[in-house]
């Protein structure tokens, strides 16, 4: 398939009131106090699992998330790399490195989890080195489009982010299809990326799942946790 084919002028970033809405994601929290809750597969393979936050956000904003799962029996983990600053070029080989050790650790390849910004990280990683990863699953990343499909569009300057220029890579990237399977979770809630730059019709592997978080509500959402566990039960 040609990059012309894979182009999507229709998406744009989500509408201001979805924006505004994120500044209620607290109201999520009720869904972590509730985690216990949440219907178990019903046999649990245990996982060796990497969790990889978003842009401007660190290990503790998926803290709850790393919990949940260890609680269910995963050998589970932060990237431990700070805050994700954006810059791939920094971040991914040290990220490969901790996936090796995790692997070397644990005798099995790892499966990542990535939110936003980290979803992207994830499918960049699994695509160059299938051999130390099982799966991965998305939450909120613009996996076809990049910063362009997101609330962030206007300040991509100030990042130092050039649109155009990603998506074009994102594309081209597609030229060499992702090898392991995919969990995409989206929501038409979603404040800070569009919900279509999240569907991948282009993957050999994936599975799409709707939920009704926030963007930010995601990293706490009920749902959201109950697909993750249920991705890892096989």
């Amino acid at each position: 398939m040609t990059n012309s084919l894979r182009t999507h002028p229709h998406i744009n970033s989500p509408p201001l009131k979805l924006q505004l809405r994120e500044l209620l994601s607290g109201m999520y929290l009720q869904d972590l106090m509730q985690w216990k809750s949440i219907p178990l597969p019903k046999t649990v393979n245990p996982k060796t699992v990497l969790i990889i936050p978003g842009f401007g956000c660190g290990d503790l904003t998926v803290l709850p998330l790393k919990t949940f799962l260890r609680s269910h029996g995963h050998h589970t983990y932060s990237w431990g790399l700070g805050v994700n600053h954006s810059r791939m070029e920094k971040l991914l080989d040290p990220l490969m490195s901790r996936i090796k050790d995790l692997c070397d650790k644990h005798g099995k390849p790892v499966t990542l989890i990535g939110w936003s910004l980290g979803g992207i990280f994830a499918r960049e990683l699994v695509r160059d080195h299938p051999e130390y990863i099982s799966n991965i699953s998305t939450m909120g990343s613009p996996v076809i489009i990049g910063p362009r499909a997101t609330a962030l569009k206007r300040l991509s300057k100030l990042f130092g982010w050039d649109p155009e220029q990603i998506e074009r890579d994102m594309l081209k990237r597609f030229d060499r299809p992702i090898e392991r399977p995919i969990t995409a979770i989206y929501s038409k809630l979603d404040g800070i990326v569009s919900w279509q730059a999240c569907i991948d019709n282009w993957s050999p592997d994936v599975q799409h799942h709707e939920v009704s978080a926030s963007h930010i509500g995601m990293s706490i959402s009920k749902e959201v946790y109950q697909v993750i566990s249920h991705s890892m039960a096989h």
